[in-house]
C-alpha cells in the first residue's frame, strides 16, 4: 500500500494534472510513480523536463541510458524502478540477462562496463569520484561530455528512486527482484 495517496489527473492540481494527462498519452498508462510524485508539481514537472532535455540531448543509447538506471535503481534498493526499467530495458533492445547484469552493475562490453563503474561510483562516492576512477573511464572512451550526462543521469535516477522508496506504490510492471 502507497504511503502517500496516488493522485488521479483529477485529483491533481492545475500544475500537476497536464504532466500527468501527457505521461498516460505517452505511456498508455499513469505509472503509479508519476501519481505520486504529482503531490509536488515542481518536482514532477522538473524531473519530467530533466527527463526529456536529457533524452533529447544523449551520447547514449536508450539501451546504455536503461542498463545506467538500472544499476542506479539497484544500488538505491528501489524495486519499482528496476521493475519499471527492466520493461524499458527491454523496448530498447536490452535482454533479460543483459539487464539483470544490469542490475549487479555488469554489462558485456567495455564501454558500458565504465558507464555503469562510473555511475555507480558517484552515487556510492556522492561523487568524490577517484582520480584513478576518471582515468579508467577515460581510458574506456568516456569524454567529459559523457561523464556529466552520466552524473546527471545518476542524479534524475536516484530522484526517482527515492521518492519511489519513500511514498512505496504498488508496483504496476512484471515485478523484477533486486539483485
Amino acid at each position: 500500500m502507497s504511503r502517500l495517496p496516488l493522485l488521479s489527473r483529477e485529483k491533481a492540481d492545475d500544475k500537476s494534472a497536464p504532466a500527468l494527462a501527457s505521461v498516460q498519452q505517452k505511456l498508455g498508462m499513469l505509472p503509479n510513480f508519476f501519481a505520486g510524485m504529482a503531490h509536488h508539481s515542481g518536482t514532477l514537472n522538473a524531473f519530467l523536463a530533466a527527463q526529456q532535455a536529457m533524452t533529447a540531448d544523449s551520447r547514449l543509447s536508450a539501451a546504455q541510458r536503461e542498463m545506467l538506471a538500472l544499476a542506479v535503481a539497484n544500488a538505491n534498493g528501489c524495486g519499482y524502478c528496476v521493475s519499471g526499467h527492466t520493461v524499458s530495458a527491454r523496448a530498447a533492445g536490452v535482454s533479460a540477462e543483459a539487464a539483470m547484469q544490469a542490475q549487479a552493475g555488469k554489462a558485456k562490453t567495455a564501454y558500458d562496463q565504465a558507464l555503469l563503474d562510473v555511475a555507480l561510483a558517484v552515487l556510492e562516492k556522492r561523487g568524490h569520484l577517484s582520480d584513478e576512477a576518471l582515468r579508467a573511464a577515460r581510458e574506456a572512451g568516456l569524454d567529459d561530455a559523457t561523464l556529466v550526462e552520466i552524473i546527471g543521469l545518476v542524479s534524475v535516477n536516484s530522484l526517482s528512486n527515492w521518492l519511489n522508496n519513500v511514498i512505496r506504490p504498488a508496483i504496476d510492471f512484471p515485478e523484477v527482484a533486486l539483485v
